[in-house]
C-alpha cells in the first residue's frame, strides 16, 4: 500500500470565512462528524459584520428574514431594530457560534493565501497566514461577495495630510467626527450609510457624488421584548416564505404582465410598495421592471417625484433626482435611507456632482474637483468592493498548471453553477461568481448554497470518490446561461457592480446569477437527482478505501 496513501489528510473539509455561509456549512458538516475546520482573517465570527463597522453599517433585510431559520436560534434571540446594525448583528454572529458550539472549530486572525490540488494524494495543501500548512480532501470558500474592497487610484492619495479611510477598513476603535470637515467620496450603500451619521457628527460635510443613489425610504423601527416577542409569531411561516421567493425576502416579485394592467392598477401597486417602505417597491414590484423599459421609466418616475418631495435647495433637486433617469431602475442595488436626502437640506452639507466637476487629485489639504481645493480634515473613500470575484481571486489557489483562480476569472468567469470550477478539483464555493450572490437576501441564500454544499460532499463520500471537477463544457453552458439572461434584462444598460464597472479595468459582464432564487435551486438539484452528470467523477482505488477502513478502525 502507497505510503502516501496511509496518512490521512489533516481535515476532511477546510471552510473559509465565516460569515452566513462559513458557520452554516461548518454547523452541518460538525453535526454530519466531519474532520472540519474554519479560517477567517477577521477578529471573530460574522464576516461582513466583523469587517464592516463603519457608523450606521446596517443591513436592509428586515430582521426576520435577515437571520438563521433554525428554531433553537431565533426563538430565544432578541433584536431590538427592524433593520439591525452592526453591533447587533456581531453580537448574534458571536450568540450562534456559541448556540452550535462551533467555536473550537474556528480559527480567527488567520488568513488562507494559497492552496494547491495534489493529484497523488487527492488532497488540497492549503498555507495560511500564520504559517500553517494542512490537507484537506475538500476545500470550501465561503468568503463573500462584498468583503475585497477596491483600493482608492486618485491621483496624490498618499499626500494627504489628515485622516483617510476606506468605509471597508475603518478602525475598530472608531473615528470621532465632531467638529471637523469630512468629505466622503462615494454615494453607494456604505456611502449613504456613513453620510448620514457624518451629517449629524461633522461640522461640515461635503459629499462627493458621481451617480444619484436611487435609494429608497428604510421604515426603521424599534423593538420591545413584548413587541418583539409578538413578531416572533410570524417567523416560522415568514421564513420559509422566504425560500420560494425570487430574492428570498418574504415578499415576492408579481408576475402579472406590465402590459396587461390598467393605469389605475399600475398607480395601486406602486404606491401599496412604496408606502411599505423597504425593498418592497423594488422586489415586490412586476417582474417587468427588470425587462420592460416602461414598466422601469413608470417606476423611476414615481420615484422620482416622491424623493423630489425631501429636497428643498432647488439647485439639488436634479443632480438628487434627475428629470431622466441615471439608469434603469433597480439596475443598480438600490439602498435603504432613513434622513439621506433631508440631510442635504443642512446648511453644512454640500454636495459636488462628479459627473459635471471630476476629481482631479487629492492634496495634503483636502480634494481638486473642477478646479476648486475643498479643504477637508477627514476623507472617507466609500467607493465599494470588488464583487464576486474579488475575494477568491485574492487567493492563491493554483490549478496543475500553476494558473490561479484569480487570472483564470481574468480571461473567462468560468464557473459551473456558481459553485465550482474547471481546472480546481475538489473545491467548492458559495456566494460569488455566477451564483445568485447578493441578488438573493444573505441568510436565504447561504442556506440554499450551503444545504446543496454540504449533501454534494455527502454524495461524493457515499459514491467513493476521490477528485470531482465540473467539465469545461458544462461551466460554458453556464456561463452562457448567465450572459444570455443579463442580455435580455436592463441590468446591461447599468455601469453596476452587478456588471463589474466599478472596478477600474475588470471585464464589463453581469457577474451573478439573475434568473432568482427558484431557478437556481432547480439548477442546484437538477445536477444532483441526475448523478452529478457534468462533473468528472474519479473512484478511490481499492487501497484508498482500505486505507481509509484502517484508519477509522484506528
Amino acid at each position: 500500500m502507497d505510503a502516501q496513501v496511509k496518512k490521512a489528510a489533516d481535515l476532511d473539509v477546510l471552510v473559509v470565512g465565516a460569515g452566513f455561509s462559513g458557520l452554516y456549512i461548518l454547523h452541518e458538516l460538525v453535526k454530519r462528524n466531519y474532520k472540519v475546520h474554519l479560517f477567517d482573517d477577521g477578529e471573530g465570527p460574522g464576516g461582513t459584520w466583523d469587517k464592516n463597522h463603519y457608523p450606521g453599517a446596517r443591513v436592509d433585510s428586515e430582521v426576520w428574514v435577515y437571520q438563521y431559520t433554525d428554531p433553537a436560534l431565533w426563538k430565544d434571540y432578541y433584536f431590538t431594530e427592524k433593520f439591525p446594525g452592526w453591533r447587533e448583528l456581531k453580537s448574534y454572529f458571536n450568540y450562534v457560534a456559541d448556540k452550535w458550539g462551533i467555536r473550537p472549530y474556528m480559527t480567527f486572525k488567520t488568513r488562507v493565501v494559497g492552496a494547491t490540488f495534489d493529484e497523488t494524494t487527492g488532497v488540497w495543501h492549503v498555507r495560511t497566514s500564520d504559517g500553517q500548512n494542512l490537507t484537506a480532501r475538500y476545500l470550501v470558500l465561503g468568503m463573500g461577495s462584498t468583503t475585497q474592497p477596491v483600493t482608492p487610484s486618485f491621483p496624490g492619495a498618499e499626500t494627504f495630510k489628515g485622516q483617510s479611510y476606506h468605509s471597508a477598513r475603518w478602525p475598530r476603535d472608531g473615528v470621532s467626527m465632531k467638529g471637523k470637515r469630512v468629505a466622503v467620496i462615494g454615494t453607494g450603500a456604505s456611502g449613504v450609510q456613513i453620510i448620514q451619521e457624518a451629517s449629524r457628527e461633522a461640522d461640515h460635510l461635503t459629499v462627493f457624488q458621481r451617480t444619484p443613489n436611487l435609494a429608497l425610504p428604510m421604515g426603521q423601527e424599534k423593538y420591545t421584548r413584548e413587541e418583539y416577542d409578538k413578531i416572533k409569531q410570524t417567523f416560522q411561516p415568514v421564513m420559509e416564505r422566504t425560500k420560494q421567493t425570487f430574492a428570498g425576502f418574504a415578499y415576492d416579485l408579481i408576475y402579472k404582465p406590465w402590459k396587461e394592467m390598467s393605469a389605475d392598477e399600475r398607480q395601486q401597486i406602486m404606491r401599496f410598495n412604496w408606502d411599505q417602505k423597504g425593498f418592497t417597491f423594488w422586489l415586490a414590484a412586476p417582474a417587468d421592471l427588470f425587462f420592460d423599459e416602461e414598466c422601469n421609466r413608470a417606476h423611476y418616475n414615481f420615484w422620482r417625484d416622491e424623493t423630489r418631495k425631501l429636497i428643498k435647495k432647488e439647485h439639488l433637486v436634479e443632480v438628487l433626482a434627475p428629470t431622466e433617469p441615471p439608469h434603469p431602475f433597480g439596475t443598480k442595488r438600490p439602498c435603504l435611507q432613513q434622513w439621506y436626502f433631508d440631510l442635504y437640506n443642512q446648511d453644512n452639507v454640500d454636495l459636488v456632482n462628479l459627473k459635471a466637476t471630476p476629481i482631479e487629485r487629492i492634496t495634503e489639504k483636502g480634494i481638486v474637483s473642477g478646479g476648486k481645493e475643498h479643504e477637508v480634515d477627514i476623507i472617507v473613500y466609500a467607493i465599494g468592493f470588488d464583487t464576486c470575484t474579488g475575494a477568491i481571486s485574492a487567493v492563491d489557489i493554483k490549478d496543475a498548471r500553476g494558473r490561479t483562480v484569480g487570472d483564470l476569472w481574468k480571461e473567462q468567469s468560468l464557473t459551473y453553477l456558481g459553485k465550482a470550477v474547471p481546472g480546481y478539483p475538489n473545491l467548492l464555493y458559495t456566494y460569488a461568481l455566477q451564483s445568485p450572490s447578493a441578488f438573493v437576501n444573505g441568510p436565504t441564500g447561504a442556506e440554499l448554497e450551503g444545504d446543496w454544499v454540504v449533501k454534494f460532499i455527502e454524495n461524493m463520500d457515499k459514491m467513493g470518490v476521490r477528485r470531482f471537477e465540473a467539465s469545461r463544457d458544462a461551466a460554458e453552458a453556464w456561463g452562457k446561461r448567465c450572459h444570455d439572461l443579463g442580455e435580455m434584462s436592463l441590468f446591461v444598460k447599468a455601469k453596476s457592480w452587478y456588471m463589474a464597472a466599478n472596478v477600474p479595468g475588470k471585464r464589463p459582464e453581469i457577474q451573478p446569477f439573475i434568473g432568482g432564487q427558484p431557478a437556481y435551486r432547480a439548477a442546484l438539484y437538477e445536477e444532483m437527482d441526475k448523478g452529478f452528470p457534468n462533473f468528472v467523477l474519479v473512484k478511490k482505488h481499492a487501497d484508498e478505501m482500505l486505507a481509509e477502513c484502517f484508519l477509522l478502525c484506528q
